[in-house]
């Protein structure tokens, strides 16, 4: 499904439909594909089923997208912050 498509489907998506104006009328597109070209993420649109972390992760690739390059740092800040707690020999924390 190409980008023209899969907007006409999110349009009418109640949850989808907000993002949409982030992407509309731009010339290119962000998109992350996997070695056998299956789209791993559309950002900030959608992520894949198959890159959805679960308590057997081990390893992780953190993407952030957005339009505001500070917000950006502070955000992957924080998100490798809290990751780093549950990293590693003696960790304190688990995972519910």
């Amino acid at each position: 499904m190409d980008a023209n498509k899969l907007f006409q489907v999110f349009k009418s998506d109640m949850k989808m439909k907000k993002f949409l104006p982030i992407l509309e009328g731009k010339s290119r597109y962000p998109v992350f594909y996997d070695k056998n070209r299956q789209v791993l993420s559309l950002p900030p649109i959608i992520n894949s089923e198959t890159t959805k972390i679960s308590l057997n992760t081990r390893n992780v690739f953190i993407e952030i997208t957005g339009t505001d390059l500070m917000k950006c740092r502070i955000c992957l800040a924080i998100l490798a912050a809290q990751f780093s707690e549950y990293c590693g020999e003696g960790s304190q924390h688990t995972v519910e």
